[in-house]
């Protein structure tokens, strides 16, 4: 097993998962790095951190590709792990280049897990409730340990270090012998990984305390070793026995008023101070430092890769007097690319062999089931990944895999586990941290130039498997403009989606009844009941249901007057009700469709005969030249023009149901509204902050049918700016309209 040496002489900790080697001290880790060629002195390069800056590491590298000159060794922290383990593992600088600036590295930035790695359940979360914020029971109140999500970094991690994923290998066996430094919380020492699994190792240096978070390495806890040592000069001299030792510095930026400005710039600044006083002491180790001038750039500029990269490279060239004393002749320069190249590591083979540690019998029966299919093919990880995602997308826990090898047997990693030569696949599950149960809090506010605004503060109390695998309590409360409590139970019946649902609830509200753009009265409605749903969650996307609904029902008038009686009664309803949702986002979607269908009847209805009921809601979105996404929608609701009672009828008005009319001001028995919109985004928000800020127009059309006035159709346009962001949806527009009908509003959560 793997063990760390603690300065004390207590014992280290060991990881059951991954069987890294890791230690706390800076003194050489068994045998020595293989020795270089006669002659000449061995060569380590050292790897500063500095997020985006670290991108200035790709053009040092450039230029020692360049004039031959040799790394023997490669040691970094944070961000200099990461291209360190890239280069280690025989990447060359202009593949690492293609990583950098590719689509791929920006994109392991994500405030919260994709909307389309989500379960079918969550994902009705995420729409209903758009930038709501999570705070976990568990324990205690907690609210998340980190401001983004890992699942897109540790995917990332996986996909380019697919063969030194998990084989217990020491990293002296590398192309080029490698170390990486990280930061124990629980003894505040610092790690040094020197085996093991690359993609831990390095996710475990990068994680820096509140962007990403902590690694759980057994029973502690890693963050970043920037704490520690930013610039592991002394782990490439004492461990890794360089004679040489070139260190590439990156300057922290200098002081500006707009560092003090946010909770995160303090905090950049803050680690800055830390990280300064600790580099100040490995620089007098550096027989050759360069220092990249990245001072006008920050931590998050990784749209900026190229103009780093270029800035790396000219650091190493001045200091080219310094350098070129270690350049090889062409002919050892061949042999040292033979040398690295004969160490790579090859692939890990077919998938012959599962193994599943952690988590209930139902997470484990999901796992297996999934992973089933690969069995026989190669072992990649994308696919992995992506079967994984099934016990992952209902947050309630987080799967982390290694590959298996014939050089490691099972029996090596965990007593439980039964030796054997196979290759495969260790996955663990480890439940989320801080839930369940989870409460989201979020808030929905519109606004128009009628005087109406509504606006409510919306909870949402969540029990995952309760009760079962995949069976929850979900519990609703709404406070403000109206105020409304439900609950319902989702009870998993079969793995394959099979459920039925209970459920309760009620609402009280107040309706107001607008004539020729006119309000004439409002009114109160109360609506008590419940109902039971039975049906079929088949994956992510789609789910049928038969639902059936029994409430009481009053509508009496508070003040002014609409010339309609008060009533009070009860009404059933049942439908048989199918969802297909493959839009990418739950709010602004650039890609995909919704299509919501249900049918049914309404019966033994407070004053109204008994009707057929149907609905449709259709939504189709598609993205071109990257900024401009273009929308349609269509939805309907109907009774077949039966006469049923007003508490009970249709609306249409307000923002993007007829933005040029009052909220809810046409009610009816049958309707149909058609929307076409066009967007162009026009400035984009920080990496991951938000999608960004557009300029959005519209055209709508709406017809509304009632027993008491012939079908009439409005249309208008719309105009306005809208913005993608964490906390929901935010639009400022205005809707010019025909019958004279214009209107200001503003919305903010919901945009649907």
């Amino acid at each position: 097993m793997p063990s760390v040496r603690m300065p004390n002489g207590r014992a280290g900790l060991t990881s059951p998962i991954d069987n890294a080697m890791v230690k706390t001290d800076s003194a050489p880790a068994g045998a020595l790095p293989p020795a270089v060629p006669a002659g000449r002195p061995s060569i380590g390069l050292v790897l500063d951190g500095g997020g985006a800056l670290g991108l200035a590491h790709i053009g040092v590298l450039k230029w020692f590709e360049e004039n031959r000159i040799p790394v023997d060794r490669i040691t970094g922290t944070s961000m200099g792990s990461l291209i360190g383990a890239l280069y280690a593992t025989d990447r060359s600088a202009e593949e690492i280049e293609e990583v950098a600036t590719g689509a791929e590295l920006q994109n392991i930035f994500h405030l919260s897990v994709d909307y389309d790695q989500l379960s079918y359940r969550r994902r009705e979360d995420r729409r209903q409730m758009p930038g709501a914020f999570e705070v976990g029971l568990k324990g205690g109140i907690s609210l998340r340990n980190a401001l983004l999500t890992d699942r897109g970094l540790n995917a990332f991690l996986h996909d380019e270090f697919h063969s030194y994923d998990g084989d217990h290998v020491r990293f002296d066996e590398l192309p080029i012998p490698f170390r990486c430094v990280s930061t124990d919380l629980n003894t505040l020492h610092k790690v040094i990984f020197y085996g093991g699994s690359i993609p831990l190792a390095v996710r475990a240096s990068i994680a820096i305390p509140g962007i990403f978070a902590p690694v759980k390495y057994q029973d502690h806890y890693l963050v970043d070793g920037a704490i520690m040592e930013n610039l592991p000069t002394e782990v490439a001299k004492n461990d890794l026995r360089s004679d040489v030792v070139i260190a590439v510095l990156l300057p922290s930026t200098e002081f500006a008023d707009s560092d003090v400005a946010s909770v995160v710039g303090v905090f950049a600044r803050a680690f800055s101070a830390g990280t300064a006083r600790n580099e100040s002491e490995s620089m007098k180790l550096a027989t050759v430092l360069l220092t990249p001038d990245t001072g006008k750039y920050g931590v998050g500029d990784y749209g900026n890769a190229k103009n780093l990269i270029e800035i790396g490279y000219s650091a190493a060239k001045a200091q080219r007097d310094k350098l070129l004393q270690y350049q090889l002749s062409p002919d050892a320069w061949k042999e040292y690319l033979a040398d690295k190249h004969s160490r790579r590591r090859a692939h890990p083979g077919m998938l012959e062999t599962v193994k599943i540690q952690g988590g209930s019998a139902g997470a484990k029966q999901s796992v297996s089931e999934s992973l089933k299919p690969l069995e026989g093919k190669p072992i990649e990880p994308r696919p992995i990944i992506q079967a994984l995602n099934r016990v992952q997308n209902n947050q309630t826990y987080e799967a982390e895999f290694v590959t298996l090898s014939p050089q490691r047997p099972y029996g090596a990693m965990n007593e439980t586990m039964a030796a054997g030569p196979d290759n495969g696949v260790l996955v663990d599950l480890e439940p989320t941290r801080n839930g369940p149960p989870f409460l989201l809090v979020g808030a929905d506010i519109t606004a128009m130039t009628d005087n109406v605004t509504r606006g409510t503060l919306d909870l949402r109390l969540l029990n995952n498997d309760l009760g079962g695998y995949r069976s929850e309590l979900r519990t609703d409360l709404r406070i403000g403009f109206l105020t409304q409590a439900s609950t319902e139970y989702y009870r998993r019946l079969r793995e394959n989606g099979l459920f039925v649902q209970p459920h309760a609830g009620l609402l009280r509200q107040p309706v107001y009844i607008f004539s020729g753009q006119h309000r004439i009265a409002e009114r109160l409605q109360q609506n008590a009941g419940g109902g039971l749903d039975f049906g079929r969650t088949y994956h992510s996307r789609a789910q049928l249901a038969g639902e059936w609904r029994y409430e009481a029902v009053r509508w009496h008038t508070q003040s002014g007057s609409d010339f309609r009686p008060n009533l009070s009664g009860t009404a059933q309803t049942g439908v048989v009700h199918f969802t297909y949702n493959s839009l990418n986002a739950g709010q602004l979607a650039s890609r995909g469709v919704l299509f919501d269908v249900a049918g049914g009847a309404l019966y033994h209805s407070l004053a109204s005969q008994n009707a057929p009921v149907a609905h449709l809601n259709a939504m189709y979105s598609t993205t071109f030249a990257d900024k401009n996404i273009v929308g349609f929608g269509i939805s309907a609701d109907t009774y077949f023009r039966r006469n049923v009672a007003d508490p009970l009828r249709f609306t249409l008005g307000g923002p993007m149901r007829l933005s040029a009319s009052s909220i809810d001001e046409y009610r009816g028995t049958d309707d149909t509204l058609v929307r076409a919109a066009y967007l162009r985004r026009i400035a984009s928000l920080p990496t991951q902050l938000g999608d960004g800020l557009y300029i959005s127009t519209a055209y709508e059309g709406g017809e509304m049918w009632s027993p008491e006035r012939p079908a009439f159709l409005r249309q208008d346009g719309v105009l306005g700016v809208l913005a993608a962001t964490p906390l929901g949806s935010i639009t400022l527009g205005g809707s010019v309209g025909d019958a004279g009908r214009r209107k200001f509003f503003f919305t903010f959560g919901r945009l649907f």
